[in-house]
């Protein structure tokens, strides 16, 4: 049976949209004294899917396209469902835009056993790489505004869309089970968007000095 993790729901504040943010409202530190109420395999399983899957990414990250999709390939046969789940539509949403990006700079359909992207949609996005969206826009409502964006050279703008693209899945996941482990990998992913999205704000750069001045020295 699922652990219910009711106290550690309960003791983490609401997270704002990303337009309604001006700073994060729990510091890491305080996350994670949060997240030790959680069971050990879904801390450990938590952990190693935040590696993979954070907006920023480690510093120990793969440096190849083969190394990521293995890593990948590893975590996904390995995680419960949530996280499973979660890898699953984050690097098939990155994948998308990758396949986006190589065919803006002209690149053909890449070849048969390439490692370049994850997920199911490999054979749909290869089959149809001729198409503006892959045939892929009726499944992924977002792709036409992204392909505009990538085509306008508006990063900032294509970052922020898929932010909330993957935000709002893990909304969906966190009403599905409020008080379970979904909920509980909902909540960390979006504090890292939103602390990802904070970074790249200009005008929120001030706050997030403050915020983090006041995480170092409060030893609360």
């Amino acid at each position: 049976m699922a652990t219910a993790y009711y106290t550690l729901i309960g003791s983490l504040p609401h997270l704002p949209r990303l337009e309604k943010a001006q700073r994060l409202p729990i510091s890491r530190l305080k996350l994670e004294q949060r997240l030790r109420m959680l069971e050990p395999e879904d801390a450990d399983q938590l952990a190693r899917a935040e590696v993979l899957a954070s907006w920023q990414m480690s510093l120990a990250k793969p440096k190849t396209d083969a190394d990521v999709v293995a890593r990948y390939q590893e975590a996904v046969s390995s995680m419960q469902p949530v996280l499973r789940d979660f890898l699953e539509f984050r690097f098939g949403l990155q994948t998308l835009v990758a396949a986006l990006r190589r065919r803006q700079a002209g690149l053909p359909v890449p070849a048969r056993g390439e490692s370049w992207g994850m997920g199911s949609w490999l054979p749909t996005i290869e089959r149809h790489w001729n198409q503006p969206d892959f045939g892929l826009a009726h499944v992924h409502r977002w792709l036409p505004a992204a392909r505009e964006l990538l085509e306008r050279r508006d990063a900032l703008a294509l970052e922020r869309q898929l932010m909330g693209v993957v935000w709002d899945w893990l909304s969906r996941t966190a009403e599905a089970e409020p008080f379970g482990f979904e909920a509980v990998v909902a909540y960390v992913f979006r504090w890292d968007i939103l602390r990802a999205w904070l970074a790249r704000d200009p005008s929120a750069a001030k706050i997030r000095f403050q915020a983090l001045i006041k995480e170092v020295t409060d030893v609360c």
